[in-house]
């Protein structure tokens, strides 16, 4: 049972048959040897075949979440707008379903289960294409032999197609092989540059709040930062470090003259970097 799952994982050589004692003129060796490398042919076009079903299944789904995932993203906001539907009203929900797509398809491309479908594919029509030809090929040159009496000229012109089929065959299994030695090695490569990448750009930066009236707060301003309070300011200008690459809502609340008053704001942060915004409290 191993054995039998062991070679549908993997295309195994396969020794030629050797001539008998009387030669490999003979014409039962001639077709017996044509039988084996036919089979073989066949067995490496199955192979293809079979293999190429996964990565289809693999590759369609993917891509299909990626579709319904940017569909989501891009409705999400309209969606919001229909009080009925009773949605969070939180429009990073959009946003975490473009991030969900994207990891979908970069899952794809670092997995190679599209592009190893389209490989697999042309394979298996290449390999099917030359076995055509081949069969082609041994039935005219066995016309050319009459009464089944093969001479030295007949059989060195039937050995030497039956050499470059099965040279062929081996060239095409390698030709791909090789694809997807490249393929892996550029999908790692881009892997690893696009988490450096990634790894730069998620550095967090500061943000410099300046609200130009603070100082009428009697008691100071609570600072909020996305519906979480971070700081406390009692003059006009606050750093505050630690925040994520992105765009942040900003809440500065405080008393004024015994009644509450606020003010909003939203920075884009830029890892890093330090950014300013500027508030200013709705007094007179």
């Amino acid at each position: 049972m191993r054995n039998q799952m062991n070679k549908q994982r993997n295309i195994h050589p396969t020794a030629l048959i050797e001539p008998e004692a009387e030669g490999h003129n003979s014409v039962a060796y001639l077709n017996q040897l044509c039988k084996q490398v036919e089979n073989k042919a066949v067995e490496t076009i199955n192979w293809y075949i079979k293999r190429k079903q996964y990565q289809c299944v693999m590759s369609k789904i993917l891509r299909f979440f990626a579709i319904l995932l940017v569909l989501i993203g891009g409705l999400y906001p309209i969606l919001l707008s229909i009080e009925d539907l009773g949605l969070p009203k939180n429009a990073q929900y959009g946003y975490i379903a473009f991030a969900i797509a994207a990891a979908c398809l970069s899952l794809d491309k670092f997995m190679g289960f599209s592009s190893s479908w389209v490989r697999y594919m042309q394979t298996a029509f290449y390999l099917q294409k030359a076995l055509a030809e081949f069969q082609a090929d041994w039935v005219l040159m066995w016309a050319e032999v009459k009464n089944d009496s093969l001479d030295f000229k007949q059989q060195k012109k039937l050995l030497c197609r039956l050499k470059a089929f099965h040279t062929e065959i081996h060239a095409e299994i390698e030709h791909e092989l090789q694809m997807w030695v490249n393929e892996f090695q550029k999908s790692l490569a881009l892997l690893q540059k696009d988490t450096q990448a990634k790894r730069e750009t998620s550095r967090p930066g500061i943000m410099e709040l300046t609200v130009t009236n603070a100082k009428h707060a009697q008691h100071g301003l609570n600072v909020k930062v996305d519906n979480l309070t971070v700081a406390h300011m009692t003059g006009e200008l606050l750093q505050i470090g630690h925040l994520l690459p992105g765009q942040h809502h900003v809440i500065v609340h405080g008393t004024v003259d015994g009644k509450e008053v606020q003010a909003y704001g939203a920075v884009d942060i830029v890892a890093n970097e330090t950014v300013e915004l500027e508030l200013s409290l709705p007094i007179e």
